[in-house]
């Protein structure tokens, strides 16, 4: 499913693979516990990538805060659904290119260049939704859902702030478990990973800042993959934020993976191509960055079970400490088995802030074959 990041294996990637080997014929000969090679583990989908022919009941708007439980939604098929851009949010059709801006665009520079980087096919009007009839890329935000491939184009000038708490204006290329068929994260085998995967372009990215504000204080857009875990012996669930763009970090710049808590869940972050407590570093995949780019990236993040069990460490520890959120009673809030966890649901945020009264900004994302998997 791969449209890049496959292909010959650069020799980078074939020394990596020898150096894992060796490392597991090592961990193997000591009695060590190991996880899947990254370069080479034999993968198994959780869900794997679905070619989507008709969105047309694939498409959802909601214009109200969330309400206490964190919702799913499933209904048997990736969908998109767009959150606090108005309730019409995905109510039109629209025939307009939104992968980019036509070629006789009123301001010459912008004249071809991408937005969501993705041309639905023809006719469009089955693949796209927007907010309005007679839309375009200058008063309406769109959304695209076409077999593996999906695109979201946020422009805020086109919709009011709603002011949220514990997020932004948003949208999500996702799937949703029946909760009678919940997958375990992982299976029996000690060696088992979860990984998460999608290949992703970001190239259109046009801030405003608001004059007033301070210094700094500057409209972020941030694009993540995202995957909820249910405890199965408590009923309580925690979510895991993989980071691939925020524009707020320049090349290089570290991302230090956290825990915190959105008002609904608690959840740890991390950025996907830095090794850390929370996720492993595929060799195929592109890192985190604050950069936008043309042309799609493949991005993977393998959660080995120690990763796991370091996530429900901290957020046992950040709970512990914060007794009063919810989710968070207990001593400890989660269990700390990795053998208890089924996943409920996974996928791709598109999330936008404004940060001040007059910022703005207009946003492109693409992205393709995203899936959950095991690795072994």
């Amino acid at each position: 499913m791969e449209r890049s990041g496959s292909g010959a294996v650069p020799r980078i990637v074939t020394r990596l693979r020898r150096i894992a080997v060796f490392i597991i014929l090592i961990a193997q000969a000591a009695g060590i516990a190991f996880a899947a090679d990254p370069a080479s583990g034999t993968p198994t989908p959780i869900k794997a990538p679905e070619c989507i022919g008709d969105p047309s009941a694939l498409f959802f708007s909601q214009n109200v805060p969330l309400p206490p439980v964190h919702p799913v939604m499933p209904i048997g098929h990736y969908y998109q659904i767009v959150r606090y851009m108005g309730i019409d949010a995905t109510a039109y059709p629209t025939a307009s290119d939104y992968g980019s801006l036509p070629a006789d665009y009123a301001w010459p520079p912008y004249r071809g260049l991408p937005l969501t980087g993705f041309t639905a096919p023809s006719p469009r009007n089955d693949y796209q939704r927007t907010s309005r009839v007679n839309a375009n890329a200058d008063n309406a935000s769109a959304f695209q859902l076409s077999c593996y491939d999906a695109g979201s184009y946020i422009n805020t000038w086109t919709f009011p702030d709603m002011p949220v708490s514990g997020g932004g204006a948003h949208s999500i290329y996702g799937y949703s478990f029946d909760p009678s068929m919940l997958p375990f994260v992982y299976d029996s085998h000690a060696g088992t990973d979860f990984a998460l995967q999608a290949s992703v372009e970001i190239p259109w990215f046009n801030p405003a800042a608001d004059p007033n504000a301070p210094p700094g204080v500057v409209p972020v857009g941030q694009v993540n993959l995202f995957a909820y875990f249910l405890d199965s012996k408590s009923g309580k669930a925690f979510g895991l934020i993989l980071a691939i763009f925020d524009n707020r970090y320049a090349p290089g710049a570290a991302y230090a993976p956290f825990v915190a808590h959105d008002g609904q869940t608690p959840f740890v972050s991390s950025p996907i191509g830095a090794v850390s407590r929370y996720a492993t570093p595929s060799p195929y995949s592109w890192s985190f960055t604050g950069n936008t780019w043309t042309g799609l990236r493949f991005y993977r993040a393998h959660i080995t079970q120690d990763n796991f069990r370091a996530m429900l460490a901290d957020i046992n520890a950040y709970c512990a400490a914060n007794t009063q959120l919810r989710l968070c009673s207990g001593a400890p809030a989660f269990s700390t088995d990795v053998a208890d966890y089924v996943l409920t649901d996974f996928g791709e945020l598109h999330e936008v802030f404004r940060q001040s009264a007059m910022g703005n900004l207009s946003m492109g994302v693409h992205v393709y074959g995203l899936g959950a998997w095991n690795f072994r």
